[in-house]
C-alpha cells in the first residue's frame, strides 16, 4: 500500500512539473523586437538623436492629459524616439497583465483625448482630433495641432498590447488617411507582430 502511495505521489509530482513547463511564459519584449530598434542602435549622424527606454512607468506617447493610464498593469514596455532638427518620430509598445487592462488603458487614452482635446494658454495652445481606424482589435489615428507644429499618431490595441507610432508632419482637421500612411503601416505591422509573443493574443 505504501509503495502504491509513493508511486502515485511521484506521478503527481511529474505531472505537476509537466503542467508548469507547459504554462505560457510571461510576455516580454525581446531585444530587436521593435521596428526602429536596429536604426536606434546606430550609427547616427551628428544632428540625430535616438533614445531607447524600457521603463514601465514612462508615459504613453499620446498623453493629452499628462497622466499615466494603466501604468500599474504593465509587464513590459519599450519606447524609441528620434529627433533630428525639426523631424521627430516615436515608437512605443506596452504589454499589459491582461487584455482587460490593455483595453482599459486604450479607453483611458480615448477618454483623455475628449477631456483634454484643447488646452494651453495663448499662444502656446494645442488641439487634438481623432478618428477610429481599422487596425488590430481597436485603433485611433490622432492629429496633434500645436503652436509650432503638427504631429500624427496611431494607437492600436491587439490583445494585451498597445502600440503607438508618431511622427511630425502635415495633418489637417479632417485627418486625411493619406497623411497617416507611414504610421498606419507601422502600427499594422506591429499589431501582427505582437501576436508572436507568448500569451499576448491568446
Amino acid at each position: 500500500m505504501l509503495e502504491k502511495l509513493m508511486v502515485l505521489g511521484i506521478a503527481a509530482t511529474v505531472l505537476g512539473a509537466g503542467e508548469a513547463a507547459a504554462a505560457p511564459a510571461a510576455a516580454s519584449l525581446p531585444k530587436g523586437f521593435l521596428l526602429y530598434e536596429a536604426k536606434a542602435a546606430g550609427p547616427a549622424k551628428s544632428w540625430e538623436k535616438w533614445t531607447v527606454s524600457n521603463r514601465l512607468s514612462r508615459r504613453l506617447e499620446v498623453n493629452p492629459c499628462e497622466r499615466d493610464p494603466g501604468a500599474d498593469d504593465r509587464v513590459a514596455a519599450r519606447t524609441i524616439t528620434y529627433v533630428a532638427e525639426a523631424d521627430h518620430l516615436s515608437e512605443q509598445v506596452v504589454i499589459y497583465r491582461s487584455e482587460t487592462a490593455a483595453r482599459q488603458a486604450f479607453n483611458d487614452v480615448r477618454a483623455d483625448l475628449k477631456r483634454c482635446a484643447t488646452g494651453g494658454t495663448k499662444p502656446y495652445t494645442y488641439t487634438y482630433r481623432w478618428k477610429k481606424t481599422l487596425i488590430g482589435d481597436e485603433a485611433l489615428r490622432i492629429g496633434g495641432f500645436f503652436f509650432e507644429g503638427r504631429a500624427r499618431y496611431v494607437i492600436v490595441r491587439k490583445g494585451k498590447a498597445l502600440a503607438i507610432y508618431g511622427e511630425g508632419g502635415n495633418v489637417t482637421k479632417s485627418l486625411k488617411s493619406s497623411h497617416f500612411r507611414a504610421v498606419v503601416k507601422d502600427a499594422r505591422t506591429m499589431a501582427g507582430k505582437v501576436c508572436g509573443l507568448p500569451g499576448v493574443c491568446s
